[in-house]
């Protein structure tokens, strides 16, 4: 909804004028779909290290801890990684994407200030009307603090194990007629493991300025990581062991990365009750990383700088609402892969990775969208909500690259030729349409709904253009998403929600085993999603989340070193996640809490013969309100010290692991003010 400014503004001018709020972008709680929030107050209770302690906190959601603050990310999905992967969940930033279509970074929050956060909120599913390519699986929108609705001052220091310190520190003043706030989060970490670690830096600027009918927000945030990075330790359950989890044998790996972003949003209501939003917005981004996992270590650099407009309108009606929306994008991005000498290993491995470039291209792109929406208010409580998104985008691809196998120089390589293929200057169109519908009934502190809808992700630059093994055009379609959920959720003293759902993906983006990209792989993904939060007593309060979840192969491939077989679980997708939360505060000044979360067993391959078998972890926080605006709080993550694997996979014939941290320890002391 708009702030509450927006509401003060037409009681005073217009008190007939009811309140509207533009749902095209936003992700609402409340609405018709399956959808989760998780507040600020929850977020200064976990006090996120990594966004794998975030979304543990979701259901359907699993984030899981690489080296530093690198992730992968899973929503109703599998863990979404390597072609096919990156950019299949949509991630927004005041309902703003944070990358333009075509050049998603697969680590993507950690480019976003979660810490500081005024709320998270997540759609499980295809993305609803108003989000455009990506939102395949899912949305996620991270909504940035409001000094108008959150005047905060207050600075926070924070320490702990492995070399951990933090400074965090929230501002906000009064300037001219508006309100400025300044979020500003400083973290320098070291690791368990040898030579791991990372700077991390994080600022976020919100000015809001009321205006005559509603407020023009203007946010600038920006985000660097510095990274020294550990790679996979090898070795079946070798992450059980005392030396072998501390390991590095890629002391050499690091990872930068710098972002920035401004958006500037004005909402506003006219004389007759419509509320509109007009949004401008401005993205660059820029990453350096030497990819250690391949013979040769080559070294990548890539980015991209866009920018765009969104409009909303909202069209209230005696019988129905109408919405709509346009979009456009213009964006330009790069990649660039060098390596600086002869690649070690047997002739036929090395022989096909020569020295010296081996992409250099851009991609100038657009991207056109809309979308169209009605809700008729039946009969007896039930309402019906139909309507569609178009997207278009264009790719203008050109390399500086010869076109070809060939190395840099020239030279042809043995074996068949160079790995690397770089395809000819080419334009590529993508055409999208996702319709949805909704029937919603109402009840006493109830709501049940029925959902269909469809989600796509148009080929990311790299899936077309970054070719392998002689493939001279890749000829893509969009992934489609469709899907059906069916959910329940209650209020009041027990709040609750349960969702059945059935998704079917096809022309899943993949490498075959000739190293050519295709699209046409299939995959099946139904299960149950559960969320319940019971008020035991005024003082205590308990939470819990979950999911079983099959996700299934519907397709037969042989590829390089894995088998794909049609009714196989498809790999590191876990059927149970699941976590729970028990919150006391007997005063305004204490809060504790002890927190649970349980990661079910998953195949590491695609013919399910090798397996990880899951994880419990246990964690508590404890914080106390000092007098004059004093602060202090105490947090400990994995309270036994178990020994697990943040993420498990086999690939090369090994059992790989990122290792997950021991018990650790973080106190923190802050003011506000």
């Amino acid at each position: 909804m708009l702030d509450v400014l927006i509401t003060l503004a037409v009681l005073t001018q217009a008190a007939e004028l009811p309140a509207l709020e533009v749902r095209g972008r936003d992700i609402d709680p409340g609405a018709a779909q399956a959808t989760t929030e998780l507040s600020a107050a929850e977020l200064e209770a976990i006090r996120p290290t990594h966004p794998a302690e975030v979304f543990s906190r979701l259901p359907g959601t699993w984030v899981t801890r690489g080296s530093g603050q690198e992730h992968l990310s899973a929503v109703r999905s599998p863990l979404l990684a390597g072609a096919g992967g990156c950019g299949a969940l949509l991630v927004l930033e005041d309902g703003v994407p944070v990358r333009p279509p075509g050049f998603c970074n697969v680590n993507g929050f950690f480019e976003i200030n979660l810490l500081q956060a005024a709320g998270i909120s997540v759609l499980r599913g295809p993305g609803g009307i108003g989000h455009a390519s990506g939102g395949l699986h899912g949305v996620v929108d991270v909504r940035t603090r409001s000094p108008l609705l959150a005047p905060i001052n207050r600075a926070l220091v924070e320490i702990g194990s492995d070399d951990y310190q933090r400074l965090d520190l929230a501002l906000t003043t009064e300037v001219g007629e508006g309100v400025l706030g300044l979020d500003v989060n400083l973290v320098d970490a070291g690791s368990f493991r040898v030579d791991e670690g990372y700077e991390h830096q994080f600022l976020t600027l919100n000015h809001v300025q009321p205006t005559a009918r509603g407020q023009w927000r203007t946010t600038l945030a920006s985000a660097r990581l510095d990274q020294d990075t550990a790679g996979f330790i090898v070795g079946e359950n070798v992450y059980r062991d005392a030396a072998g989890r501390q390991a590095n044998l890629n002391p050499e790996a690091f990872r930068t990365g710098t972002a920035l972003r401004l958006h500037s949003r004005g909402d506003w209501l006219d004389g007759e009750g419509r509320e509109s939003r007009l949004s401008f917005f401005a993205r660059r981004s820029r990453m350096t990383f030497l990819q250690h996992f391949l013979p040769g270590q080559p070294l990548e650099r890539n980015g991209q700088l866009s920018l765009g407009a969104q409009f909303d309108r909202q069209v209230p009606g005696a019988g129905m609402d109408l919405d709509w929306g346009l979009d456009a994008e213009l964006f330009r991005g790069f990649l660039f892969q060098e390596q600086d000498g002869p690649a070690s290993g047997p002739p036929p491995v090395a022989g096909i990775r020569p020295p010296g470039r081996h992409y250099d291209f851009e991609v100038d792109g657009q991207r056109l969208g809309g979308y169209l929406a009605g809700t008729w208010r039946l009969a007896d409580a039930w309402e019906l909500r139909l309507g569609a998104h178009l997207d278009w985008i264009r790719y203008d691809y050109e390399t500086a690259l010869p076109p070809g196998n060939r190395a840099e120089d020239g030279s042809e390589c043995g074996f068949g030729g160079c790995l690397y293929t770089r395809p000819a200057d080419r334009s590529d169109d993508f055409f999208n349409l996702a319709p949805e519908l909704t029937l919603a009934r109402s009840f006493d502190q109830a709501q049940a709904w029925l959902r269909l809808a469809r989600g796509f992700r148009a080929p990311q630059a790299t899936e077309l253009y970054r070719l392998q093994s002689g493939q001279s055009v890749a000829d893509l379609d969009s992934e489609v998403m469709d899907a059906i959920e069916l959910g329940l959720r209650g209020g009041g003293r027990v709040a609750w929600e349960l969702v059945a759902f059935a998704q079917r993906k096809d022309n899943f983006i993949f490498r075959d085993a000739e190293g050519f990209n295709v699209s046409d792989g299939k995959t099946d993904h139904r299960g149950l999603e559960a969320a319940l939060r019971y008020r035991l007593t005024p003082e205590l309060t308990i939470a819990g989340r979950g999911s079983y979840a099959i996700h299934r192969y519907r397709f037969d491939r042989q590829l390089g070193g894995e088998t794909i077989i049609n009714g196989r679980d498809v790999s590191s997708a876990p059927r149970r996640l699941y976590s729970a939360d028990l919150t006391w505060r007997p005063q305004d000044r204490w809060l504790a809490q002890l927190a649970f979360e349980s990661t079910g067993s998953y195949w590491l391959d695609a013919a399910n013969t090798r397996s990880y078998g899951g994880h419990r972890l246990w964690h508590a926080h404890v914080e106390y309100q000092l007098p004059a605006g004093w602060q202090t709080a105490v947090r400990a993550r994995n309270l036994l010290d178990r020994r697990y694997a943040e993420r498990a996979d086999f690939a090369f014939g090994n059992y790989r692991y990122f290792p997950g941290p021991g018990r650790s320890l973080f106190v923190q002391l802050g003011r506000a003010w």
